[in-house]
């Protein structure tokens, strides 16, 4: 039992934020809160504008998760960023073209912030330029990308996998 908390201890010293960047769609904010909540992430980051509000369609679909996921809303979500950054933080950008695996980025065991962008547009410049790598999940050449609530669960899953194999080592 004494192993089982000090690896809980480990993992909970390590902060885990996922930020978005221009998802609109209140649907995709529920299931991104939920699946932040189920991969023990501390909290979702939105811009105040171009993104979805936590409204009657984000809770419902967040199954419950959004009256205990905290939610922050930013002015500008690069400068949030910087400012994590200068905390400690780490920031991987999640983007179709990564040049490295989400989950296999080297910084899951540190405090980090995973930011996706929308579906459209992916990343914006600014948000692109403030991240510390860039990652990307393999999908099959058939399909153009994934949704980003889907993204941003295969992502958690990943973090959250790496971290108890290091916390495990």
């Amino acid at each position: 039992m004494e192993a089982a908390n000090s690896a809980a201890a480990r993992i909970a010293a390590r902060p885990l934020f996922i930020a978005l960047d221009g998802v609109t769609d209140p649907q995709n904010l529920g299931a991104v809160i939920r699946s932040a909540a189920a991969f023990g992430a501390n909290g979702v980051i939105l811009p105040e504008r171009r993104s979805a509000s936590v409204n009657a369609a984000a809770w419902k679909v967040s199954a419950g998760a959004a009256a205990h996921m905290p939610v922050a809303r930013v002015v500008n979500l690069t400068k949030a960023l910087e400012g994590l950054k200068e905390r400690g933080y780490y920031v991987v950008g999640l983007d179709g073209g990564g040049d490295k695996l989400v989950g296999e980025t080297g910084f899951e065991s540190d405090p980090l912030v995973v930011v996706l962008g929308s579906e459209g547009s992916g990343l914006g410049r600014l948000v692109r330029e403030t991240c510390d790598a860039i990652a990307g999940i393999p999908i099959s050449s058939s399909v153009e990308s994934l949704n980003a609530s889907v993204a941003a669960g295969i992502s958690l899953y990943a973090v959250s996998n790496a971290r108890r194999k290091a916390a495990a080592e």
